[in-house]
């Protein structure tokens, strides 16, 4: 199965999803939204059919045309559902225009039909699950991508905790691991370690987390504002992260990269779980999908290693580009060269400064070094 096919097949499935939502409103206004979001998931899903099994179809191809080409390609084999989604073709026309309100009854017979045939065309053709089929494939390689296969894996094998818990174990890559405080339990960190944390500032302190954590899970203290600024950036719907977010148990990762889950047996329990899940699958991979392609598209900067000679040991790391500010560190015996990534004048217009960060024998030199300490 080629990109393509994955794309009109997830397309298909996001239409119906936002069908169904719009059939899920008490307002009947809503239900022309659903009939037309429906029909236009049917025509991307026999769009996509037609492509695979290489079946004539182009721009002028009438909707009901689409099942003769397609069986034709696929005989003896036959489309299911022919005369229903046929209905549903006219159901929309008339609501689209002719302004006829859809009758609610009708509608969510057709929903029903509609995702039988979804799921039954899938199998008998492409050999896929509709549910689980998905533009994974399209995702660069790494461990969200991985996550992420781990939990199709549990949906096909119908272990639907798993799937959500590992849906939930994306966010946590993609956004939470952002906001863990748990590297401020004992002190407060300086210089990159204090940076590289995105949580409030009151929880990176070591009696809020005494206060505060009560399970691992706790660690995660949520700025919820950046959160939704950097999803938009990324393209994610902020609605669908929290609603995976509420959907799904909170987990966690250590530092010795084991994961923790928190069993939350409401979000967990059976019946629960057969209405969320697949909203959560597809979801996530939706998230997944916008957060790559956005990713893709930045542009960065090439990083090559710039290095600056030190004129003695035991030069001072200063944490501000100001000589009389705090030093940090103090470079150790035996250490003539440093990494650095710019130079610029310090605040009271002395230097210039170098900016300075290097692991050395576990320890972080980051801050400032002041010209007179280079070589």
């Amino acid at each position: 199965m080629d990109i393509e096919t994955i794309r009109r097949l997830s397309l298909a499935r996001h239409l119906y999803q936002l069908g169904k939502t719009s059939l899920a409103s008490p307002n009947d206004m809503y239900l022309f939204a659903a009939v037309n979001l429906l029909q236009d998931a049917v025509e991307a899903f026999l769009i996509a059919l037609g492509d695979h099994v290489k079946a004539e179809i182009d721009q002028n191809t009438k909707f009901d045309k689409y099942f003769l080409q397609i069986n034709e390609k696929i005989s003896p084999k036959e489309l299911p559902f022919k005369n229903k989604l046929i209905r549903l073709n006219r159901i929309r026309v008339d609501s689209k225009h002719y302004g006829i309100q859809p009758a609610r009854d009708e509608c969510e017979r057709v929903v029903v039909s509609v995702r039988e045939f979804f799921e039954e065309a899938s199998s008998s053709v492409l050999g896929v699950n509709f549910s689980t089929v998905s533009a994974i494939d399209l995702l660069d390689d790494g461990e969200m991508k991985d996550l992420l296969l781990e939990a199709k894996m549990a949906r096909e094998s119908d272990d639907l905790e798993a799937c959500v818990i590992g849906c939930r174990k994306v966010l946590y890559v993609a956004v939470e691991h952002k906001y863990d405080v748990s590297k401020f339990k004992e002190a407060t960190p300086q210089g990159i370690f204090a940076a590289l944390s995105y949580a409030p500032y009151y929880a990176r302190d070591p009696q809020y987390i005494q206060e505060n954590v009560k399970d691992p899970t706790d660690y995660i203290v949520r700025d919820h504002s950046r959160i939704d600024q950097d999803l938009l950036k990324e393209g994610v719907d902020t609605t669908a992260f929290w609603n995976v977010w509420r959907l799904t148990p909170e987990v966690y990762r250590s530092e010795d990269k084991q994961w923790v889950i928190k069993h939350d047996f409401g979000k967990l329990d059976a019946a629960t779980l057969a209405d969320t899940a697949e909203y959560v699958f597809s979801t996530v991979v939706d998230m997944a999908l916008a957060i790559h392609a956005v990713r893709r598209a930045v542009r960065s900067k090439q990083h090559g290693r710039y290095l600056v000679k030190l004129a003695r040991e035991g030069v001072p790391v200063y944490e501000k580009a100001d000589i009389d500010s705090k030093v940090t560190a103090t470079t150790p015996v035996g250490m003539t060269q440093i990494d650095t990534d710019y130079r610029v004048e310090g605040l009271k217009g002395d230097g210039p400064f170098w900016h300075v960060s290097q692991m050395t024998n576990g320890t972080w030199l980051w801050g400032f070094v002041f010209n007179e300490d280079v070589a």
